[in-house]
């Protein structure tokens, strides 16, 4: 039985397939920044080898790749091709293609519902709080039988770090399973690397490579795999129009929550608090002040909306956790 769970909050939107009563793939849309398939029109910037770029109406920065003839200061129209990509110490700004005209149709919830229809055919979306979505994303780890696989994002893509006790066969077996899964549910593209344990045998290296690729058929996500060398080494690369679970929730740090994730996940507790009167969310200053920003305004806007009642930021070095949501009356 396929499902497709949804929980919407202001500005953030998630989705889950659910495949016979377990989440197989996690998606996440932040409504903030340029969508994959978005239409826009913006002021040439500047014109470069790489392509030329162009300056949104939000002040954004994307990257038109490729000649086109339009001089610089000029405005041309646009498609997001690839997302904003948000990896440990930078930011890749997302990138667009020329068109000829704009469409008023493609908005950010015509996206999100042409997201959805992808998904599985024939399943309609319904709406399920899901709180607890990103335990092993936050935790960077799984275990799995006799294998626990660690994993970390970098600047060259995400890397993989197998180990446990016993057979390295049953070990790898194990771990090439539990990666494949692991792609899938958190949506991740672009290079992956897999340490796995070491094993001698050529051949054992080859049926954990196909033991990948069986695990791996699940994902309708095309993928290329080098060979498991002698070190235990093997690369996955597939293409990355979008931010993974990870990228999202981590931003340009390692392991922590990033300041976006904070306040979106706040204006989300903010949103479906119960009780009367006014919501004080109290955060750190970093995530305050991006949560008072003139381009937050239409999320507080939507939040004050959903939760029927006005709501203020504090900023609090001395909070605990990322923050919390006081009701004037629980």
């Amino acid at each position: 039985m396929i499902e497709i769970w949804t929980d919407s909050a202001p500005g953030e939107q998630r989705a889950a397939l659910v495949e016979n009563g377990k989440i197989v793939e996690i998606h996440l849309q932040r409504d903030l920044r340029p969508l994959l398939g978005q239409h826009g029109t913006g002021r040439i910037d500047r014109k470069t080898p790489a392509g030329a770029y162009v300056v949104d109406g939000s002040g954004r920065e994307l990257l038109i790749r490729g000649h086109i003839d339009v001089t610089e200061g000029a405005y041309q129209n646009f498609e997001v091709s690839r997302e904003e990509i948000a990896e440990p110490g930078r930011l890749k700004i997302a990138e667009a293609k020329a068109i000829e005209a704009v469409s008023p149709d493609v908005d950010v919830e015509w996206l999100w519902q042409l997201r959805l229809q992808s998904l599985a055919t024939g399943v309609d979306p319904a709406p399920k709080p899901m709180d607890d979505l990103f335990d092993v994303a936050r935790a960077g780890f799984s275990v799995v039988k006799s294998a626990i696989v660690h994993f970390q994002r970098t600047k060259a893509g995400l890397v993989f770090d197998i180990d446990g006790t016993g057979d390295p066969f049953a070990i790898n077996s194990a771990a090439a399973d539990e990666i494949a899964r692991l792609l899938r549910l958190l949506q991740i593209g672009g290079m992956v690397m897999i340490d796995f344990v070491a094993m001698e045998s050529k051949a054992k290296r080859q049926q954990i490579a196909e033991l990948f690729d069986a695990a791996a058929s699940a994902d309708g996500r095309p993928f290329e795999r080098s060979a498991i060398n002698g070190f235990g080494l093997m690369q996955v690369v597939r293409s990355r129009p979008r931010p993974s679970v990870l990228d999202h929730l981590f931003g340009t740090n390692v392991g922590a929550l990033s300041d976006e994730t904070k306040a979106f996940w706040l204006y989300r507790e903010a949103a479906r608090s119960n009780g009367y009167g006014l919501r004080t969310i109290t955060t750190s200053t970093k995530v305050a002040t991006l949560m008072l920003s003139p381009e937050w305004r239409s999320i507080r806007t939507q939040c004050e909306r959903l939760a029927g009642a006005a709501l203020t930021v504090v900023a609090d070095e001395k909070c605990s956790g990322y923050g919390h949501v006081h009701v004037a009356q629980s």
